[in-house]
């Protein structure tokens, strides 16, 4: 039972809108793409492109989706720039995306669409309708041409039988060389095209074991998570938040399901202690039962 890492890049077609949290009239976005929001547009890639495995019918979604996430697991997606990914990093003086600073990459990075309902008897906005949507810019500021789209890099473990299905960047462009994530794809939003994937040893140069039911990643004391892990029992410098998600389990009642809602130090914490930890199918660090601990205190 072994896992395959391969690093894999997207570019970005259109504006991408992962939902946060809203201020005032404004919905935020998140900077980064979820591996739960990456499942989601797998499985529907998949199932939509006629994909089918052992006791794996072709589409079924809540069986492709479960076979997704017992031989597929991914890391964030993170906006990147060349050989560098902008990933969140608290330093003492404040939020860092790479090299820059959070209000440097706002500026590059970020923009918004205005949207309201009219009243038809007044022809004007209608009362309550107004409202603003903020996206991760499919051209980061200062781009000299159309070509130059914003790129999203992240890593994928792939489990032997996936491996030979999608292990190699012409098998992967053929089922999953464009995807659609995220918010408001009404209009647009969310476009994926796939620019490489390639066989990777580390996870940003993180240490990761391979040869368990789940890919195990090591973190060094002073080590940046680029991903959540779960706050019990872990210590780190940064910001903790509940996170809670929505699944559907009919098409007439999307996203009726809650998962249960959990505490999590954020990416971009940095950690005071080594840990070490099991990656989960939604992309987070699971530190229940034993699967992730201190290794000083080892």
């Amino acid at each position: 039972m072994n896992w395959q890492l391969f690093c894999l890049t997207y570019e970005l077609l259109s504006p991408l809108h992962i939902g946060y949290h809203k201020v005032g009239n404004v919905q935020r976005t998140r900077y980064h793409l979820p591996a739960r929001n990456l499942w989601g547009a797998v499985t529907e890639r998949l199932t939509r492109g006629g994909f089918q495995g052992q006791n794996v019918p072709q589409g079924d979604y809540q069986k492709i989706g479960k076979w997704v996430k017992d031989h597929c697991r991914f890391s964030y997606f993170f906006v990147s720039e060349g050989n560098s990914v902008l990933a969140p990093c608290y330093k003492s003086d404040g939020l860092y995306y790479g090299s820059l600073t959070q209000a440097e990459f706002q500026r590059r990075y970020l923009d918004s669409h205005v949207t309201t309902a009219v009243d038809a008897a007044t022809t004007s906005a209608a009362e309550g309708s107004l409202h603003e949507v903020e996206f991760v810019s499919p051209y980061p500021a200062g781009a000299k041409n159309m070509s130059e789209h914003t790129c999203l890099t992240g890593w994928v473990f792939l489990k032997d039988e996936a491996r030979n299905i999608l292990g190699t960047e012409q098998r992967w462009r053929a089922w999953l060389g464009d995807l659609h994530v995220g918010g408001e794809r009404r209009y647009g939003f969310g476009r994926l095209r796939i620019l490489s994937l390639k066989e990777d040893s580390t996870l940003d140069g993180l240490p990761v074991q391979t040869d368990l039911p789940s890919p195990r990643v090591y973190f060094q004391t002073n080590d940046t998570l680029f991903a959540h892990i779960l706050a019990q029992g872990i210590y780190a410098r940064g910001t903790v938040e509940p996170v809670v998600g929505r699944e559907t389990s009919c098409s007439h009642a999307f996203g009726f399901n809650l998962t249960q809602g959990m505490v999590y130090w954020a990416p971009g914490s940095v950690l005071t202690a080594s840990v070490r930890g099991q990656l989960e199918h939604e992309g987070y660090f699971n530190c229940s039962g034993g699967c992730c601990v201190r290794l000083d205190k080892e």
